[in-house]
């Protein structure tokens, strides 16, 4: 179990939560820490159902932990040789969306260590290695 707060600061907009008190994961789930927090204000609310939660077997359980993030990718576009820019690019925003690669090349929204790996490898494929303009330690939501 996991005794630190969760980064409730950095908590998505319109998460959802878990209102389960029969739960045994509830104690270290940000589904059901999130709820108990109290911060969020949204009059309609997202939630697990209760009867999908069956103690140590819910697939919504999303374990309370700190992981480094990463925002940005811009400076690292600056070592891609021209005739590669628009391949690289172009590959990345297949995978996730023209708006959201933006967003996440731009440092307007949290690159996951997931995606961190995903993006690390387009550009080795390339031959280039990935830095990211900024990292932080954070809540890992999704």
């Amino acid at each position: 179990m996991n005794d630190k707060q969760p980064q409730y600061e950095t908590m998505p907009e319109h998460y959802l939560l878990c209102f389960s008190d029969d739960c045994e994961l509830a104690d270290s789930c940000l589904h059901r820490l999130a709820e108990r927090s109290g911060r969020q204000n949204d009059i309609i609310v997202s939630a697990v159902n209760p009867r999908q939660s069956t103690g140590k077997a819910c697939v919504y359980y999303q374990e309370n932990k700190v992981v480094t993030v990463a925002y940005g990718m811009v400076h690292s576009f600056h070592e891609v040789k021209a005739d590669d820019i628009a391949p690289l690019r172009n590959t990345l925003i297949k995978h996730f969306g023209r708006g959201s690669y933006y967003l996440r090349r731009n440092g307007l929204r949290v690159i996951t260590p997931k995606e961190q790996q995903y993006i690390a490898n387009v550009f080795r494929t390339f031959g280039y290695e990935v830095k990211f303009d900024r990292m932080e330690e954070d809540t890992q939501w999704l």
